[in-house]
């Protein structure tokens, strides 16, 4: 079939034309119509789809609108817990809590317990039953609470914080404006500074008591899956039920903990960029480094008042205040 061209369609419209003058004095302006209606088509077609795919219009933000905030009361009570304790992490938590109520109405807020927490693995993670039953034979309180930070964003998304942060800056405010769109995940730095009894002579971890992330994201698909294997492997291991494992700070450090943490980290920043990414990519930073989805930020976001690391906490940066209590440890179920 011949190709229609302005050219081609130029001369068939001067015989048109003549046709139209002979048979109907109106064909001109008829044809002049149509050549006005074909010009216009063409000037405002629309751009190819794989260009509207690279340039969407107005895109939002890719965290989810959603705040978690847990208390575990799983295994037994630390040997030193008090009745005092226990109050004074109570109310810690309970004052803390409202500083957690979204300024911007769009935001969720939901603060959880034990019975919550079963339901919501078991509901989101009913596919893969050895999730579902480690976390449910989990008897070490801290792990319990690591493990449930992980399953809940893995499964939902949102912010997670641990009950004795305090919020400072407005939700809507954490992800910096030039990245708040490309943002799947944000990830803070605890430690960093020297340290002889560390590899390297260096001591960094990353936070763990407040985490952003996407719904799904990788860093905590591969710690729930990590901890999940861990955990199982260490049973195998002992020839013991994961609920009666004798456990020690080093398991804790390296499944749920710090250690566990940062190389899941890194590996996906690694993934994302396709080179190896370690402490001495962010060490020391003054700003937001964008890896791939991640954006990893300075102490000063979510470690204020780190004075090791080199943070005095007076940062306009400064997202939240983490008071250390270790709530978690001391928390009254009765008095909730």
């Amino acid at each position: 079939m011949e190709k229609l061209s302005l050219t081609s369609l130029s001369a068939s419209s001067v015989h048109h034309t003549r046709r139209f003058r002979r048979y109907r004095p109106d064909g001109v302006i008829v044809l002049l119509c149509f050549l006005t209606i074909f010009i216009f088509l063409r000037s405002n077609a629309s751009p190819p789809a794989l260009h509207l795919a690279l340039e969407p219009s107005n895109p939002g933000p890719l965290i989810p609108a959603q705040v978690w905030q847990l208390y575990t009361t799983v295994g037994p009570r630390i040997a030193n817990t008090t009745h005092q304790n226990a109050l004074k992490a109570t109310r810690i938590a309970a004052n803390l809590a409202a500083t957690w109520f979204p300024v911007d109405g769009n935001w969720n807020y939901r603060f959880i317990g034990t019975e919550f927490g079963a339901q919501f693995v078991k509901e989101h993670f009913s596919d893969q039953p050895d999730i579902v039953n480690v976390y449910n034979s989990l008897r070490v309180p801290v792990m319990a609470s690591d493990f449930l930070r992980y399953l809940l964003l893995a499964g939902d998304g949102g912010v997670y914080a641990d009950s004795d942060v305090e919020m400072i800056k407005p939700l809507q405010d954490w992800v910096p404006a030039p990245y708040r769109h490309v943002t799947r995940a944000m990830i803070g730095i605890e430690k960093d500074h020297p340290a002889e009894d560390e590899p390297d002579g260096w001591s960094f971890r990353f936070v763990q008591h407040t985490l952003i992330t996407a719904k799904a994201h990788p860093i905590m698909v591969n710690m729930v899956r990590n901890i999940t294997d861990k955990m199982l492997q260490l049973s195998r291991e002992k020839n013991t039920p994961v609920s009666q494992l004798e456990l020690h700070d080093r398991d804790v450090v390296r499944i749920t903990g710090p250690r566990g943490f940062k190389d899941v980290v890194f590996e996906h920043l690694s993934r994302e960029m396709g080179e190896s990414i370690g402490w001495r990519n962010v060490t020391q930073s003054t700003e937001p480094k964008l890896f791939g989805d991640t954006l990893v930020v300075p102490i000063n976001f979510f470690a204020a008042g780190q004075q090791h690391s080199g943070s005095d906490g007076t940062s306009p940066d400064k997202r939240v205040q983490h008071y250390w209590t270790g709530t978690w440890r001391h928390w009254d179920e009765s008095m909730a």
